[in-house]
């Protein structure tokens, strides 16, 4: 009897530890995603890699805006622009552009997925180093970005790397070198200006 005892009150206490650290994850990702919704917009220096199958390509530095639907992503390779209504997908080095509809509310950049990180995921606590900075995992069943590994500074309510798992296999490892918020930045900042290359071919895809 009191061997049960014993067992139900260690069950009980590891129940409790487990719904507690994902209800500090679930509070620290909505706190963090309102201080982001909380500014006018975000703008984000990181470095990305991109794996496949156990490789990894080489880290490349970025830069990315986010103003309420609007953003704007610039990579090596590529930018993707949008003013919420519109997408512009700028191959550099092909010198075109790809036009198509934005779809309200979906995450189809790592950036815009950081403001919808407390509404579409799970999160649960697996992880707090020396200095304090704590290892969230996030689990959705639908979309693109399947699981994340997330890193963050609770104390400074910022996140410092993403590992997040795509549908298609494909590993994105994000890592956050800057984050600043409330530039001046105005409406056509998140369009694609035609005149500025004009020998950009553009590709209608809407």
């Amino acid at each position: 009897m009191k061997t049960r005892n014993i067992i139900a009150c260690l069950f009980l206490l590891f129940a409790t530890q487990a719904v507690t650290a994902q209800n500090n994850a679930e509070a620290l990702i909505r706190l963090m995603v309102n201080q982001m919704k909380s500014h006018k917009n975000v703008e984000l220096d990181y470095k990305y890699q991109i794996g496949t199958e156990g490789l990894s390509t080489d880290a490349q530095q970025g830069k990315a805006w986010l103003q309420g639907e609007a953003y704007k992503v610039e990579m090596v390779e590529q930018q993707i622009i949008s003013d919420g209504k519109t997408i512009w997908t700028y191959l550099v080095d092909e010198e075109e552009v790809m036009v198509s509809n934005a779809t309200e509310g979906e995450d189809n950049t790592p950036l815009k997925l950081l403001t919808s990180l407390d509404e579409n995921y799970a999160a649960t606590l697996t992880g707090m180093d020396a200095k304090g900075n704590a290892t969230i995992e996030l689990a959705s069943p639908i979309g693109q970005y399947r699981r994340i590994t997330l890193r963050a500074n609770p104390n400074k309510l910022a996140i410092s790397s993403m590992d997040v798992y795509m549908e298609d296999g494909t590993k994105l490892i994000l890592t956050i070198d800057e984050m600043k918020f409330d530039q001046n930045l105005d409406d056509k900042f998140f369009t694609f200006d035609t005149k500025k290359h004009p020998n950009v071919d553009v590709i209608d895809m809407r």
